[in-house]
């Protein structure tokens, strides 16, 4: 039976009727009811319904705390951009790469740009210290711009595609019997998991993506898992929630590169692009194991990104007193100090 017979009926003149629950937008039926004590029992009942659905809708967008910002001009949105918490704490904000649909005002795209960045790292709350921005790396405007409201790079990612992988790369049996160690995220090993991937991280991104727990279950879905070998964590792969509407996932493998487990981690991403032929895999760009690694089992690099910070408590601290002056750009270029300079923030040009 389909559903639409639970919620219309037709009589046998012809005449549907239809079952909905008394809401606000039905006010204008009441009008034609006399009875008074009718009436008022009535609209206190659309009223109630009303609010119950508007409280589940407050509570789910709680939940979300997605935010849009748009830039308006005249009758027109012009561009507009999205902005959503990282973590259950809600303290790392990631700021979407801004859209811009249509400019027939007098700002040039960066001004724009400027603007509806602007605009989404003003109206947080107090619980924010963090915001994340992903640029591509030739997408100079993006990034001057971030630099100009005191966004500072944190590092480079690495989007790989491994949709040939297959063709490429003959099957190891021995392998093929280890790499039924893949382990869907559970509360057994969720606490083993989270501390491997929180222990493969840099200080920096740790304390500033700020995982926990619930934020793990959060990445995980049918495609994610850990490869756990001899009741230890050999990598992990989880829904990266950085991209809302593309299936990439974050490649976590440890830092103590072990050549044994070449084979089986081949496999491993032989069966996973198997499974999901469409997804790509997000590396850091300065792992040069895991890159190398990816590269010799025929992944190919479709891009890379930057990514871009700005955290408040990070601003604080350097201004107390009895605290080292540095910045985050200063840190990284002693972290670096061969990496490519960034693109540093230009003056805004009139269009």
């Amino acid at each position: 039976m389909k559903e639409d017979t639970f919620n219309s009926f037709k009589s046998k003149k012809g005449i549907k009727v239809t079952f909905e629950e008394l809401h606000i937008r039905h006010i204008n039926l009441l009008f034609d009811i006399k009875n008074k004590k009718l009436n008022n029992w009535f609209f206190k009942m659309a009223i109630i319904n009303t609010l119950d659905d508007l409280k589940i809708f407050l509570n789910n967008l709680k939940k979300n705390k997605n935010k849009c910002i748009i830039a308006v001009s005249g009758n027109e949105i012009i561009g507009y951009l999205n902005i959503f918490p990282l973590n259950k704490k809600e303290t790392c904000l990631k700021i979407s790469k801004p859209k811009l649909i249509n400019n027939n005002c007098s700002l040039t795209e960066k001004q724009l740009t400027l603007g509806l960045i602007k605009k989404s790292i003003s109206i947080t709350d107090i619980k924010t210290s963090s915001w994340i921005i992903n640029a591509d790396i030739n997408n100079f405007d993006l990034i001057s711009t971030s630099r100009e409201l005191g966004f500072q790079p944190l590092g480079e990612i690495i989007l790989w595609d491994g949709y040939d992988m297959n063709k490429y790369t003959k099957r190891n049996p021995q392998s093929f019997e280890l790499i039924n160690e893949f382990k869907d995220i559970n509360k057994e090993n969720i606490l083993k998991i989270v501390n491997f991937i929180r222990s493969n991280q840099s200080p920096l991104i740790r304390n500033i993506l700020d995982f926990d727990q619930h934020d793990i279950f959060k990445r995980n879905n049918s495609k994610s898992g850990a490869l756990i070998y001899e009741n230890s964590v050999l990598c992990t792969i989880l829904k990266d929630i950085n991209y809302q509407n593309e299936e990439i996932y974050t490649l976590t493998i440890s830092r103590y590169w072990d050549n044994r487990l070449n084979s089986i981690l081949q496999e491993f991403l032989k069966r996973f692009f198997a499974k999901s032929p469409i997804s790509k895999l997000k590396t850091y760009k300065e792992n040069i194991q895991l890159n190398t690694f990816l590269e010799e089992c025929k992944l190919k690099e479709k891009h890379q990104e930057i990514i871009l910070i700005r955290n408040t408590i990070l601003r604080n601290e350097t201004k107390q007193v009895n605290k080292i002056n540095q910045s985050l750009e200063s840190i990284f270029k002693k972290l670096n100090p061969q990496g490519n300079p960034y693109p540093s923030p230009s003056p805004l040009k009139s269009k």
